[in-house]
């Protein structure tokens, strides 16, 4: 008669079944740990995701927390998840609504083909007026910052207060990412694990680990959508649409915070001057030793100081 085996030998046939079955999905489906990080990340910020459609505009988004009423914007070649880290540290006091815009993430293409400032200040709009939302604190972080701007702009009414964290659409001197871009290029469309590795390094100061993996899976993700935001791109710097923002400063009403970290390599900090000259009642606080992803990079700082601006906001 055999003896009985060791009951601890169940636990490690278990463990060893769990860990081949880990480096399975690593070679031959990354996609899924990729999925659930996103995953994990929303369920720790208290987000749910949910789908709209708004006209012929179908909507992608999350949204949770309790508290007063907080829109956040992703930037250009972004998407929600970019808030997450931030989002955490949020929720907990204030009800978050967290889009992909038309055209990224999880949101389809926008139907009509234009992706001007304007154009989806005025989705960004359609889809708040949908939520039932009339007055709100806004963020934008990059692109999403030109959007809000021009938002706070045209609808000061809706805007409690205004967060713009690197935010694009301001003159700043030229630098290597501008250089390229006006030589055509795009570093935004990342189509392989090189090219997404590369514009990792220009926009955090310390880019976030992921095995390499997952990163290519995610490269392999947005690269569909590479044609589509080298024209938006194109679309985003023509010279009635570059500096956009900065023609509608002086518009802006609500309690302002502008904020930046001191190593981005797309948006130059030197950004900050403009809303200096231009906004003097703003709040301009300046983080150090982070790059242009700052929600991301800079969680903490960041939510500090959307913290302190929408206290000085009317209730």
């Amino acid at each position: 008669m055999n003896p009985r085996k060791p009951w601890w030998r169940w636990p490690a046939l278990l463990l060893g079944l769990g860990l081949l079955g880990l480096i399975s999905i690593y070679w031959f489906r990354p996609g899924w740990l990729l999925d659930a990080d996103f995953a994990r990340q929303r369920w720790q910020a208290g987000l749910s995701r949910a789908e709209l459609d708004v006209g012929v505009q179908h909507w992608v988004y999350v949204e949770g927390g309790q508290g007063d009423p907080v829109l956040l914007v992703h930037g250009l070649a972004g998407s929600k998840e970019n808030w997450y880290p931030t989002a955490r540290l949020l929720s907990p006091n204030y009800h978050l609504l967290i889009p992909d815009l038309p055209g990224f993430g999880e949101s389809p293409d926008a139907a009509d083909g234009h992706y001007q400032v304007d154009a989806q200040v005025e989705r960004l709009h359609a889809f708040v007026t949908a939520k039932g939302w009339t007055r709100f604190h806004l963020a934008g972080h990059s692109m999403g910052g030109h959007i809000a701007g021009l938002y706070a702009a045209k609808y000061p009414e809706s805007v409690r207060s205004l967060s713009l964290v690197n935010a694009a659409g301001v003159p700043f001197p030229r630098n290597a990412f501008q250089a390229e871009l006006e030589q055509g290029g795009n570093p935004f469309a990342a189509t392989d694990l090189q090219s997404l590795d590369r514009f990792l390094a220009m926009a955090f100061a310390k880019p976030p680990f992921a095995p390499a993996r997952v990163r290519a899976a995610y490269a392999e993700r947005i690269a569909a959508r590479a044609p589509l935001w080298r024209g938006v791109l194109r679309q985003l710097i023509t010279e009635d649409q570059r500096y956009r923002l900065q023609t509608e400063l002086p518009n802006i009403k609500a309690p302002t915070l502008v904020l930046w970290c001191d190593q981005d390599a797309l948006l130059d900090v030197l950004s900050t001057e403009v809303f200096r000259a231009e906004m003097p009642t703003a709040t301009i606080n300046v983080l150090k030793g982070c790059g242009h992803m700052t929600p991301m990079e800079a969680p903490t700082d960041t939510a500090a100081a959307m913290r302190a601006i929408f206290a000085t906001a009317a209730p």
